[in-house]
């Protein structure tokens, strides 16, 4: 091939590949592009935590005073698991979730246990229409070392609303809880032995300090009245005339169980503990309560922590302290 016909060639195939990257036909955004999958909203997250608290005492759900003497040390441990997530869906969220909570009382009798309770419990929590979550469990409350050794058999059922989407500086939390006692005796001495029911009409007022400081710090004020028919607190069978001057006399009935109200503070470290290791906090408060029930008071003999009526506390206050990590 001479010189010449070799140029040519070059040049007509230089002209031709530059036809052909400039065509229309040859533009990158005409090939077709293959479908990115769509997100599905199965998903299989899992998320759990660890709670230690020292607390000068502890009234229980129902509102019954424990303990007159001492500290209590509480531990709690928990998983869950999202099963679930749809932003767009009218069920946002489905996630199930189950835990252990252990009590212990730093000065009991002579002759009686540390360890006074241990609880478990499953559940489930359904989010719906963006702001609002419904969670429902079963709950036991154990006695370990008690002779017998009671079981009380416990559901729960919970319904919330989320108001942070409004924008204020507060947030409220408003709930609804109802608690059924199935069996295993009552959880407030001087009720219903099974088939006893209150409900909880609460919100939680929370701010964050992170949103207009630098401190990573989170203010609540848990606040919340508990009611239901007057055989949960009181079963009137003639076993529950406690009342009175003398601890003699028929008790009243009441619907109204008690009142609560406190301030807790949690305080993120973030800043100081990697998140790889978890989000660790601390946290502090105090939690009052107001006991309107008179069998309530009457039950505070039956468990130690009144020795008689006319003096058992209608008012109390409970410090607590301590730490945990969620992740």
């Amino acid at each position: 091939m001479s010189l010449n016909r070799t140029a040519s060639a070059v040049i007509g195939a230089t002209l031709t590949l530059a036809a052909a990257a400039y065509a229309p036909t040859a533009s990158a955004a005409d090939l077709p592009v293959k479908a990115l999958p769509k997100a599905t909203p199965w998903v299989l997250d899992v998320h759990g935590y660890a709670d230690f608290t020292v607390a000068s005492t502890r009234v229980t759900g129902g509102g019954l005073y424990l303990y007159n003497t001492g500290y209590v040390k509480q531990g709690e441990v928990g998983l869950s698991l999202d099963i679930y997530k749809n932003s767009t869906g009218f069920i946002n969220s489905f996630s199930v979730f189950g835990g252990v909570w252990n009590e212990f009382w730093s000065s009991p009798p002579a002759g009686s246990r540390q360890w006074q309770e241990m609880d478990w419990w499953l559940g489930f929590t359904v989010g719906f229409a963006k702001y609002w979550s419904f969670t429902a469990q079963t709950v036991q409350f154990n006695f370990p070392g008690a002779a017998p050794p009671p079981t009380a058999y416990n559901y729960d059922f919970k319904l919330a609303f989320n108001d942070a989407f409004l924008g204020g500086p507060i947030v409220w939390n408003p709930y609804v809880d109802v608690f059924y006692n199935a069996a295993g005796g009552s959880t407030v001495v001087n009720g219903v032995r099974s088939g006893g029911y209150r409900v909880s009409l609460g919100v939680v007022p929370t701010i964050s300090l992170a949103k207009t400081t630098s401190i990573p710090l989170t203010i609540s004020a848990p606040t919340w009245v508990t009611v239901g028919p007057s055989n949960f607190w009181n079963r009137n069978d003639g076993t529950t005339n406690l009342c009175g001057t003398a601890g003699t006399a028929p008790c009243a009935l009441s619907s109204l169980g008690y009142y609560s109200t406190g301030v807790k503070g949690v305080l993120s470290l973030d800043s100081w503990i990697p998140k790889r290791l978890g989000s660790w906090y601390v946290k502090g408060g105090v939690q009052y309560y107001h006991i309107n029930n008179d069998a309530l008071l009457a039950a505070q003999v039956a468990v130690g922590s009144a020795p008689t009526f006319a003096t058992a506390k209608r008012d109390i206050a409970v410090t607590y302290a301590g730490f945990g990590f969620s992740f």
